[in-house]
């Protein structure tokens, strides 16, 4: 019997060793958490590349339209991205157009707003 009691004496391990282990799992946990969290916003966040390539193509589209006065409604369809060209009447401003053209991607909508100058015919 004093065997025994010696064997469990040898392998006894201490409450603080126990409390320490578990504290540091809880640490590990939340840093994974964390990790986790920053990655998949990393992943579904919009491409500035993207961004920039519908500011230009808007741009782009504004000067069509300011060049050959098209007031129309429409819908441009690119690879990566949609943009949608709404027109109303300003105001009951005669010759004052509100246009708002509306970027579309996987994961962002921008929208554009415009005030141009339609130009009377002569």
């Amino acid at each position: 019997m004093s065997k025994s009691k010696t064997y469990n004496k040898k392998h006894f391990l201490k409450a603080n060793s126990l409390i320490e282990s578990v504290i540091a799992i809880t640490i590990i946990a939340t840093c994974l958490l964390i990790a986790i969290r920053v990655y998949v916003l990393v992943l579904n966040s919009s491409d500035p590349f993207i961004a920039y390539k519908i500011r230009f193509k808007v741009d782009e589209l504004v000067a069509s339209t300011k060049r050959e006065q098209t007031f129309d409604n429409e819908i441009y369809n690119f690879e990566n991205y949609t943009i949608e060209k709404k027109v109303e009447a300003y105001q009951d401003t005669k010759g004052l157009k509100k246009v708002k053209y509306i970027a579309t991607t996987t994961s962002d909508t921008i929208v554009f707003n415009y005030l141009l100058q339609k130009k009377e015919n002569e």
